[in-house]
């Protein structure tokens, strides 16, 4: 799998809302990172080490958060403070699954 591929099936769990199959692939990434099977090439290795020290869940939501959010979702101007809330409201309702 590469780290396109890795990114497009976490987009597609957060799309397809949450099934238990994503949930059980998200249960499975998590899993592969803890143990040094797959790395996320978005992530320093610091950023890895911090997740993997934060556990399984820590993990999920890093890679909850990490996931691209479409342009389309936000309607800010690129760089501005409002616009890095629209990210961080989208963030949080993937994290908690509102």
């Amino acid at each position: 799998m590469t780290n396109h591929d890795f990114w497009m099936s976490i987009s597609d769990i957060i799309n397809e809302g949450f099934t238990s199959e994503g949930l059980a692939k998200l249960d499975d990434y998590a899993e592969q990172f803890s143990t040094g099977k797959i790395l996320y090439k978005r992530f320093s290795p610091s950023e890895q080490y911090g997740c993997c020290e934060g556990g399984r869940i820590h993990v999920i939501a890093s890679l909850l958060a990490g996931a691209e959010v479409g342009t389309d979702q936000l309607s800010a101007p690129k760089g501005s403070f409002k616009r890095e809330q629209q990210l961080g409201n989208i963030q949080k309702k993937r994290i908690s699954h509102d």
